[in-house]
């Protein structure tokens, strides 16, 4: 399956990454309430997007919705760029198609994997075709109260490239707060290119650092519960059941179910 250089390479299709990705914005539609981005960082993912320089965005891997959040994501923000994105090819084997998507496979387990991935990632930094590189950095499922430890392969890359990349950090929670179905939220934050941008070590700090930085807000965005310090990626309305949602409306009142704030009177 791994090819004579290390990859199992991408066979990217825009007409069904751009199927696919309206597939999964009804599909989280369905199973979320809302999908929901700290106020002011879809303007950083939308910065990053129109940077001139090849594009990381690093994203935090907490459940099995994160690819589908990824494309979400790029189709609201990220999508004059294509998708590159690497994954274990024995789980690539499994889901072909996402190969169409942009993902190409790669053996985690193999020690020259990650120079072929850095070759495979800057042989496509170097085409006119733009593209944003989606790696989860921190190479399992963790939970976001785990403390971030990052694999090199993000650090390796940024050190190599010849101009030297626009890095973001995204942070992923699944929480439930009023409605029956959970909330999406997400934090992201602009990555400093370190001084010695050649150094894989300084690369390294920069994107741990970053990434607890964005862990750490969302964290506090979280627990506060405040609706209004985010922007909305994607509403799909209130609801208790379909009956009930019914049955509410025509009495002229909402599903929603509003959550008392901290020190608010009981009564």
């Amino acid at each position: 399956m791994i090819a004579e250089g290390g990859v199992w390479p991408e066979r990217p299709s825009p007409r069904f990454r751009l199927f696919f990705a309206r597939y999964v914005r009804r599909l989280m539609g369905k199973r979320f309430h809302a999908v929901r981005i700290i106020s002011g960082d879809d303007a950083t993912l939308e910065e990053a997007a129109g940077s001139p320089r090849p594009l990381i965005a690093l994203l935090s891997h907490a459940s099995w919705w994160d690819p589908l959040l990824t494309l979400l994501l790029w189709r609201r923000y990220l999508s004059r760029r294509d998708i590159l994105a690497a994954m274990d090819a024995e789980q690539l084997r499994r889901f072909g198609f996402f190969r169409r998507l942009g993902v190409f496979g790669i053996d985690p387990d193999d020690a020259r994997s990650l120079d072929a991935m850095r070759r495979h990632v800057l042989e496509r930094f170097q085409r006119s075709d733009p593209v944003v590189l989606v790696l989860t950095p921190q190479g399992r499922f963790t939970d976001p109260r785990e403390p971030i430890r990052l694999r090199p392969g993000a650090a390796a890359i940024a050190a190599a490239s010849p101009i030297p990349p626009e890095v973001v950090s995204i942070s992923v929670e699944y929480a439930f707060w009023q409605d029956a179905r959970p909330e999406i939220l997400v934090s992201a934050t602009k990555v400093d290119t370190p001084v010695s941008s050649s150094s894989t070590a300084a690369w390294q700090r920069v994107l741990t650092d970053a990434m607890v930085r964005s862990q750490e807000r969302l964290a506090t965005a979280a627990i506060d519960r405040r609706p209004e310090a985010f922007d909305l990626v994607l509403d799909a309305g209130a609801r208790i059941n379909p009956v009930m949602d019914l049955w509410l409306r025509w009495r002229g009142q909402s599903g929603g179910i509003e959550a008392r704030r901290n020190g608010e009177a009981t009564g």
